[in-house]
């Protein structure tokens, strides 16, 4: 996987990674009090358009 995208605002962190097979996954990742979070999601071509859309 490549890291295509890192923003990291302590103590949370997003990425968009771009797997082997060519998809985009988002992870968003929280750690706090000891305890960490990880949230992931895949997108489709759909999402990348919507999202290219909502921060032109």
């Amino acid at each position: 996987m490549d890291i295509i995208f890192s923003s990291e605002h302590p103590p949370k962190t997003m990425e968009i990674e771009r797997r082997d097979d060519g998809q985009l996954r988002l992870v968003v990742s929280l750690s706090k009090l000891g305890q960490n979070t990880i949230l992931e999601y895949f997108l489709d071509d759909n999402d990348v358009d919507a999202l290219k859309k909502a921060l032109a």
